[in-house]
């Protein structure tokens, strides 16, 4: 059985285990080339041990871009065919993050790729509100995914305990004849849950 990394101990009492948590190496790469054949690249993809598992797409209002630019992106320049953008095989989350909302997918499907908000909500996470997130005084108003969701510990724990890879069995009518079809998702939580 091949292990590609360690997650976190429950506790400090195996010191092998957590001297293997520590020796994670994730990383950060900018303008991330994913195919040979042609120069397309993602904005930043994070890995962890060299393993590509998140894509992201950065926009920035002053220059005129946002969020749904970057969804476009996705679902027009990033091929599902793509080794690399399959179901299962790298990538487990893609974000469209521009300066003040950040949405997200976890499979790439062309034109029709569904992404939903992973916003904190108007006044915060946990708290009632509207859509969006809560200005920031002190920066970006997207600062959450970087200082909280995409820090080691946070993605190596999503990574551990909440990330998972479904098959479900449905029934499809197709030219009259109903089959059973096996769909696969990832599940992947929104920033509130």
């Amino acid at each position: 059985k091949l292990r590609v990394c360690y997650f976190k101990p429950e506790s400090d009492l195996n010191p092998l285990a957590t001297e293997r948590y520590e020796a994670n190496i994730l990383g950060c790469t900018r303008q991330f080339r994913y195919s040979p054949a042609n120069n397309n690249t993602i904005d930043m993809v994070l890995s962890v041990n060299g393993i590509p598992v998140v894509a992201l797409e950065l926009k920035n209002q002053l220059t005129g871009q946002d969020y749904l630019c970057a969804i476009k992106q996705f679902r027009t320049d990033r091929s599902s065919k793509e080794f690399c953008f399959r179901m299962n095989h790298r990538f487990l989350a893609y974000f469209a993050v521009d300066l003040y909302e950040v949405w997200m997918t976890t499979q790439l499907a062309d034109d029709r790729t569904r992404f939903l908000p992973f916003n904190q909500g108007s006044n915060g996470a946990g708290v009632t509100g509207g859509a969006g997130n809560p200005e920031n005084p002190d920066g970006y108003t997207t600062h959450y995914l970087w200082e909280e969701v995409l820090q080691r510990d946070s993605l190596l724990d999503l990574l551990h305990r909440f990330i998972s890879f479904v098959k479900e069995k449905e029934e499809v009518v197709v030219k009259g004849v109903t089959k059973t079809v096996t769909k696969e998702k990832m599940i992947f939580p929104r920033y509130h849950q």
